[in-house]
């Protein structure tokens, strides 16, 4: 049952971040260019969620584990993959000369 959860899970959390990424291209036609920071924010808010809702089977085991485990994975995309994405945006939206 519980493996079961998490598989439903995963392909919402799959789903979402198409219908996001779909999102996010709409937004660029009708209202130009996406910031840098609000791209950030935005794909680290969906890793972060996408994180926490993984876990929830977790919660039921081990309550503890899955604080700690949580905690991590927020520290590690907020840490890292937020300033990471920001570059990451510089690079493909730089002027070329």
């Amino acid at each position: 049952m519980v493996e079961q959860f998490t598989h439903l899970i995963i392909v919402l959390n799959a789903i979402l971040l198409v219908v996001l990424i779909t999102g996010i291209r709409w937004w660029q036609r009708k209202h130009g260019k996406v910031t840098e920071k609000a791209l950030a924010l935005i794909l680290t808010g969906y890793f972060s969620f996408s994180s926490i809702i993984t876990s929830l089977p977790l919660i039921k085991i081990n309550f503890q584990v899955a604080v700690v485990v949580n905690l991590i994975f927020l520290l590690v995309f907020w840490g890292i993959g937020y300033p990471w994405i920001r570059w990451l945006y510089r690079q493909f939206n730089s002027s070329k000369q």
